[in-house]
């Protein structure tokens, strides 16, 4: 007989979540400790007036993470979640006037990338996609999707080839600088490592998969925002027995019970953080001497109501600054605010109309900027503000005296409100020896029943990551005997009355 163990996890965020969904399924009992409100962690949604926004995460990229979760519970995703592709992908705005929309259709991206650059620019593209293509379908399985429980993984001859086969440990941007000419087209193949925090120019080539994640896949969006990924899971969860306690934050944890701040002292026979790791390592566990991580860049995000079109704004849109070197050096570099700074701007309306009133845009705006190591200022604040202000005025029509409410999420926010050290939006940053085997593993080395889950553990950060990590944290526990390979009984009889509600505000 196999028995039913009890674990409690920290942080209703994506990887708390899934993590209580495979335990649950698999007939434990699960406890999940939430401080605030609501699910989701960043994933989660932000309400201004009538227009409701992704509070954090809004593109969904990499669908197979997302399948083999609800496969892996015995559901299928398409019962659960509404999902659409965004086609074009988005709309690129260049310093120079000109634009270019990104889509996974290869024939019409060679043709924009012709109009744009020159047909002997686009010709280079089909085999650029090819490529990317190849260091995805090896770079997941072999290195993505393992615990690197020993040294002897990494290398392993058939891991090493694979490394110096595709150049996985090359500089990215340098490898799409010997590709391609145009210097448009290099921060069009390079950006994407900012979903992670890292700068291309200090990203490893591997991250190229990013870039075939959105060309060779697309990018997607499931009805309700990114938030109602968050919603589905953590309903699934409760439907298999997992209980969600919001409004209930942790003091101290260790991997037999965690202490609740009102006091309550919760038992388990494991307990899994999904709390940022730094936060996790000097806060809760209270590690004595906590490792010092080189964290990731923070945000600047406003929602607005906005009242009146902006028919020049996609779903998704991306806004170079003039340097684009310069403008990741204040990131990364020795951090400073960007001068016109490169910004993504969303308004999911685009795919959901009922997201916004009619007549009015929910504008949701992303501005990279430096962690709290840059000490976040009103000064800084309104000068970011004002730039990209100008900038959609002067490119899209933007007029601020249309604005019917706003709200903001500063670095000092993403502190606070979820406990991300520095105020790192992406969490630990994702660069080359901060990933694979030389990322946090899942487990304490302090305390052999303590487990951490989500962004700044392995594989890494963004949504598939997460669920990734979800994933490889379930295979961890059986390979270290918590569990069992095999199914208890559920026993769902228990399940949370009606009025505990966990949905979203």
């Amino acid at each position: 007989m196999r028995m039913r163990k009890r674990f409690v996890i920290v942080g209703a965020g994506v990887g708390g979540l899934a993590t209580a969904l495979r335990l649950a399924h698999r007939g434990h009992e699960v406890i999940v400790l939430e401080k605030t409100g609501v699910v989701g962690g960043r994933n989660r949604s932000q309400t201004v007036n009538q227009c409701e926004f992704d509070g954090g995460p809004s593109l969904m990229m990499m669908l197979d993470p997302f399948r083999k979760l609800f496969e892996d519970v015995g559901e299928r995703m398409e019962d659960h979640l509404q999902i659409s592709l965004c086609d074009p992908s988005y709309r690129v705005f260049f310093r120079d006037g000109s634009q270019i929309e990104g889509t996974p259709n290869i024939a019409r991206m060679v043709d924009q990338i012709t109009k744009l650059c020159g047909a002997h620019e686009a010709e280079k593209y089909p085999k650029l996609i090819g490529d990317l293509g190849e260091l995805y379908r090896e770079s997941i399985p072999n290195f993505v999707r393992t615990n690197y429980l020993k040294a002897r993984e990494i290398v392993a001859p058939g891991q090493l080839w694979r490394v110096i086969k595709h150049g996985m440990l090359s500089n990215l941007y340098k490898k799409i600088e010997k590709r391609f000419e145009d210097p448009r087209l290099r921060m069009l193949f390079t950006f994407q490592t900012m979903y992670l925090g890292l700068s291309p120019f200090r990203a490893p080539f591997v991250y190229g998969t990013l870039t075939y994640m959105e060309y060779g896949e697309g990018i997607w969006y499931p009805q309700g925002g990114l938030p109602a990924i968050s919603d589905a899971i953590a309903q699934l969860a409760m439907d298999r027995g997992a209980e969600i306690r919001l409004n209930c934050p942790v003091a101290r944890i260790s991997g037999k019970e965690v202490e609740l701040e009102s006091g309550e002292v919760l038992k388990a026979d494991a307990v899994i953080s999904n709390a940022d790791l730094p936060y996790t390592q000097r806060k809760l566990e209270r590690q004595p001497t906590p490792p010092k991580y080189r964290n990731s860049c923070s945000a600047f995000v406003l929602y607005l109501d906005y009242e009146g079109p902006l028919p020049k704004l996609l779903h998704h849109n991306v806004f170079f600054g003039r340097d684009y070197r310069d403008n990741l050096e204040a990131l990364f570099g020795e951090p400073r605010m960007p001068d016109d700074p490169a910004f993504y701007a969303c308004i999911s309306k685009r795919s959901e109309p009922g997201r916004a009133p009619q007549g009015h845009e929910n504008l949701f705006l992303l501005i990279p900027c430096p962690n709290l190591e840059c000490p976040w200022t009103e000064t800084a604040q309104e000068s970011l503000k004002a730039q990209v202000f100008q900038r959609l005025a002067d490119e899209v029509g933007f007029d601020p005296s249309r604005i019917r409410g706003m709200e903001m999420r500063t670095p000092e926010d993403w502190s606070r409100e979820l406990n991300l050290h520095q105020g790192a939006a992406f969490g630990i940053s994702a660069d080359l020896f901060q990933s694979a085997f030389f990322r946090p593993k899942n487990r304490s080395l302090f305390d052999k029943n303590l487990y951490y889950v989500g962004a700044s553990t392995a594989p890494g950060n963004g949504l598939p990551m997460v669920l990734i990590s979800a994933e490889l944290l379930e295979k961890r526990l059986i390979h270290d005997k918590v569990m069992t390979d095999g199914y208890v009984m559920p026993d769902f009889s228990e399940n949370l009355p009606e009025e505990a509600s966990w949905t979203r505000e």
